[in-house]
């Protein structure tokens, strides 16, 4: 069960939670997942060292479900790296790429770099200025709401004190031609939502987009 575009539509999820009922722990806590995949072929010198990096990332962050996709030896792996490039408009994607939330980011030959892609796949950064009351609804909201996302890092910056993160929020609005008219703005899932009203008009809009890149699942409450 996997979503990558609009048409897709992930089914079967009632089903598979009724089925693994009696499985979860007390300890476990139904959240959202967010799903990510890697493709990557496995004749290439490093591809097993970054496979582990991406399951190890996967480990150290509790909220995900990860999809490995070889394209030299799974032919399904072929068909959904064809998929992304006939959606995304690429007419070879540069190995090893990773999906998910919305973005495709291709030749992560590294770690590292892997590491911050994904950092930054996962990462809602909301633009905010202090006395602004919809700013504070909107943090009042995603403090409610952001532990259904457990590997959803929410970052707030402060636009008014901050002259480098008001560019980097007329940058990030210039990027998806929009005008930052009003705050905050929410930059999450590879686009921008622009100002906030209430919990079931911009709230309801905003849980719809982290929803379609997640879905239902658990994780283990630390001790």
């Amino acid at each position: 069960m996997f979503r990558h575009f609009p048409q897709l539509i992930l089914g079967m999820c009632a089903f598979c939670c009724v089925l693994t009922e009696n499985r979860v722990h007390a300890e476990d806590e139904k959240v959202q997942l967010f799903l990510l995949e890697m493709f990557y072929d496995s004749t290439v010198e490093n591809s097993n060292e970054l496979k582990a990096a991406f399951e190890k990332y996967g480990e150290d962050h509790p909220g995900l479900k990860l999809y490995l996709r070889d394209v030299y030896e799974n032919e399904k792996g072929q068909q959904r790296l064809q998929e992304m490039q006939d959606y995304f408009k690429i007419k070879e994607a540069k190995l090893p790429a990773l999906y998910g939330l919305k973005y495709f980011a291709e030749n992560i030959d590294s770690a590292k770099k892997m590491n911050a892609k994904l950092d930054e796949m996962l990462t809602l950064t909301a633009y905010v200025r202090n006395g602004c009351p919809h700013c504070k609804a909107a943090k009042a909201f995603l403090t409610k709401y952001g532990g259904r996302y457990p590997a959803l890092n929410i970052v707030y910056r402060e636009v008014t004190t901050d002259k480098t993160a008001s560019q980097e929020m007329r940058d990030v609005a210039r990027r998806y031609r929009q005008r930052a008219a009003s705050l905050p703005l929410l930059h999450y899932c590879n686009g921008v939502s622009i100002g906030y009203s209430t919990e079931r008009t911009t709230g309801v809009k905003i849980l719809k987009t982290l929803d379609y890149w997640s879905e239902g699942g658990v994780v283990e409450k630390k001790k």
